[in-house]
């Protein structure tokens, strides 16, 4: 299996099937996916606490997500999956009403495997402020990257 095929693998069980999900995993893995302070919550380290924290997004209970990898960046013991999602019938995202919207996203999630090629550390991103967008929330987006970004003229524009 390619690592793409790997990384499709995964994003499958984590929209379909949380028992497929939990087989990819180690027996203690470290799974962080929530990016706030409380670690009691967003960080998962064995099999009941995938299947809590993860499995109603494979059971559909606030909508079908159906994820897609786009990209594998990485090794065999390692790597970086691109991916997208759909949301499809979902009441809310984040706790924002979504009123039927069909939503699109990106996010990327980084694993690491022991000598049997389950994940034993994982850590996911979600690239929210697409979905916000597509729910009505304006959101200031700086490019201040780019080479010729203007901060000054950016907080002149948003101060009205």
């Amino acid at each position: 299996m390619s690592n793409l095929e790997h990384a499709q693998k995964w994003a499958d069980a984590l929209g379909n099937d949380v028992e497929a999900l939990v087989a990819l995993y180690a027996d203690y893995p470290t799974i962080q996916f929530g990016k706030i302070e409380d670690h009691e919550v967003d960080t998962l380290t064995d099999a009941d606490m995938i299947r809590e924290q993860l499995g109603p997004i494979s059971a559909g209970e606030n909508g079908k997500y159906t994820f897609t990898a786009t990209e594998w960046l990485g090794k065999e013991k390692f790597g970086l999956i691109h991916w997208d999602v759909t949301i499809e019938g979902a009441s809310t995202f984040r706790g924002i009403p979504t009123e039927g919207k069909t939503l699109t996203g990106t996010g990327s999630t980084y694993q690491e495997f022991d000598d049997q090629g389950k994940i034993l550390r994982e850590n996911t991103y979600w690239e929210d402020n697409r979905i916000f967008e597509q729910l009505g929330i304006a959101l200031m987006r700086p490019h201040y990257w780019e080479e010729d970004f203007d901060m000054e003229a950016f907080l002149a524009e948003a101060a009205g």
